[in-house]
């Protein structure tokens, strides 16, 4: 006759099982919440990696002896975010979202987008919700770059304002001369992630807290950025403004679309100019 289990010998192999099964469960857990967390890396290093490239392929051809470049900051004094952004000119390989207009020469922007409804008007805001349709989340804050290519030998205006038939000169004098134009200049696109005439100016989403500091080089051994505080203002270099600095940092935070690394990534890219 077989000897049947006891009720001690079934609660310990009862107990055993759950045990194994908890801990498998808490290994299973741990294992998907370390996926996702790598897959929301991975996001935001490809943004990361997009837009750091973008930064340093049109500095890499800024023009510096004709032209100059404004920035502008912007810093809601209640809050640490930042909404910088910048306006320069650069020598590429440039040509409109259509292909029909090319030039060697582009007017760029760099900053946080406004937002096509007037739902969320302040970029600077700093907000993250449990809805990823909520626009003015932080996940769904746009990085814009818009370029305006620079096509004097043409004489049509742009009917999307992708080019300029005025040459640099025309432009410097305007700006100095008409608010309006520089107003114009360093003014943030609206850009709707939804329509593909947008596209041209879409960079990056989920971008936030988007700071600016420039910096005349290394002295004493050290590096000195400015602005040294937070400020709303815009600084004019080049020309007849304050001379072109050696060095740019952009400080930028990135999160991922489903909102799994709470705080996101913040990075620092800086970008050599020289004297």
């Amino acid at each position: 006759m077989k000897k049947a289990f006891t009720i001690t010998e079934l609660l310990v192999a009862v107990g055993l099982l759950a045990a194994v099964l908890a801990a498998s469960t808490m290994i299973f857990h741990y294992a998907i919440e370390a996926q996702r967390t790598a897959m929301a890396t991975a996001e935001i290093m490809r943004t990361m990696r997009a837009i750091t490239d973008q930064l340093n392929m049109d500095f890499a051809g800024l023009r510096t002896s004709d032209a100059p470049m404004i920035m502008e900051f912007h810093g809601d004094p209640n809050d640490a975010n930042k909404a910088d952004s910048v306006v320069f000119f650069a020598n590429g390989d440039f040509q409109t979202s259509d292909g029909t207009v090319t030039s060697p020469v582009a007017r760029i922007y760099y900053g946080q987008s406004g937002f096509v409804q007037n739902v969320c008007p302040n970029p600077y805001s700093h907000k993250l919700t449990n809805d990823i349709k909520d626009p003015c989340d932080t996940r769904n804050k746009i990085f814009a770059r818009k370029q305006v290519l620079i096509a004097p030998s043409l004489t049509v205006l742009s009917p999307t304002g992708e080019y300029d038939i005025n040459d640099i000169s025309k432009q410097v004098k305007d700006y100095n001369a008409v608010p309006a134009v520089g107003n114009a200049w360093i003014s943030r696109p609206n850009v709707n992630s939804n329509d593909a005439n947008y596209i041209p100016m879409y960079l990056a989403k989920g971008v936030d807290n988007f700071s600016i500091m420039y910096s005349s080089g290394i002295s004493g051994g050290k590096i000195t950025w400015l602005p040294a505080t937070n400020t709303n203002n815009r600084l004019y270099f080049g020309l007849s403004g304050t001379a072109y600095p050696a060095l740019i940092k952009f400080t930028f935070t990135l999160y991922d679309s489903k909102k799994i690394l709470k705080t996101g990534r913040t990075f620092e890219h800086i970008v050599y100019i020289g004297n």
